[in-house]
């Protein structure tokens, strides 16, 4: 019969033998990785130059500000410039305009370059997939003014080619600028050919590093292209499209100042004055810095607000988000 022996009863108060791991400190661990860290240098200098020392100068939508004063010598104002912009009789029309506009781009801008992405990382003639890739990065650095003239050109009534196509055809001309018509059109159609290249190449980078074993996995289970699109190489770069789309709901109240100031007309007023046009009419043509400040920190409160609950609603749904 064999005897139990009860293990011997460790003591607790006895010091552990096992090494301590020693902490690392920060700093010694930035010298480490310091090669990487150069290279995020300039970045950083430039966010501290041009999107934190800025901050400073919020303050003056809570000020008179005059240039005599500047910004610490002028009278405090508390809350009267944020009062002037709601009690305009365009205020409303101006945040309707912004949030009409700028979820239009959102809603049908947003899915643009990962479609192209995903139809880029289908092609495989390397020649052709280049060329196509550069078209489409070019309008990215083109500006705003060039553009409007080309459309100018082309969506001519009299002497554009679009409108001597439609009429060869037997169809009639078509006012396609400064037409309520056909202005969000314009607006939107616009933005994506000049934005869906650069846009796209964040998520190429994603579909490259997908691991291509869950493609050939997938050829396996008898999947076709369309099928390892849909259940490979969209939830491949899931994580990515969730963290830009995020950060794009932050610019939910700036709908654009060049494309709008350039397009919007006294004809398309109603619909096209939007909050971005009137922070820099107001500042720059009017003279009213402190006004125009007021407002330009509304629209960052708004957008700061939507990226917090956006983030807080993916976090609550996934296990994807900024922070």
């Amino acid at each position: 019969m064999a005897v139990l022996q009860a293990e011997p009863v460790k003591n607790q108060n006895r010091p552990s033998t096992r090494p301590k791991m020693r902490k690392r400190l920060p700093w010694k661990e930035i010298w480490k990785h310091k090669v990487f860290y150069l290279f995020m240098l300039p970045a950083i200098v430039w966010f501290f130059l041009f999107s934190y020392v800025p901050l400073y100068g919020i303050q003056v939508a809570f000020r008179d500000f005059t240039f005599n004063g500047g910004i610490t010598g002028s009278p405090w104002a508390g809350l009267k410039y944020f009062h002037q912009f709601f009690d305009y009789y365009q205020s409303k029309e101006l945040i309707r305009n912004t949030i009409v506009i700028s979820l239009m781009k959102l809603l049908i801008g947003f899915p643009m370059p990962i479609i192209l992405a995903i139809l880029l990382n289908e092609v495989r003639i390397l020649k052709f997939k280049k060329v196509i890739q550069t078209l489409s990065y070019l309008p990215y650095f083109v500006s705003w003014v060039v553009v409007i003239t080309l459309m100018q050109r082309l969506l001519s009534v009299y002497g554009g080619p679009v409108n001597d196509l439609l009429a060869s055809f037997g169809f009639g001309r078509v006012q396609f600028l400064y037409n309520t018509s056909w202005f969000y059109q314009m607006i939107v159609g616009s933005d994506i050919w000049k934005n869906i290249g650069w846009n796209s190449i964040i998520y190429m980078a994603a579909v490259s590093g997908i691991d291509q074993q869950l493609y050939e996995a997938a050829k396996i289970d008898g999947a076709n292209r369309y099928r390892q699109m849909w259940h490979v190489t969209l939830p491949g770069i899931r994580n990515i499209a969730v963290i830009l789309f995020i950060l794009a709901i932050g610019g939910l109240m700036s709908a654009g100042y060049e494309q709008l100031l350039l397009l919007n007309g006294p004809s398309t007023a109603r619909i096209g004055n939007v909050l971005d046009v009137h922070v820099i009419q107001a500042g720059l043509s009017g003279g009213r810095l402190s006004y125009a400040a007021a407002v330009g920190l509304f629209q960052s409160a708004i957008g700061l607000t939507m990226i917090l609950t956006v983030n807080k609603l993916a976090r609550k749904f996934s296990d994807v988000s900024l922070f």
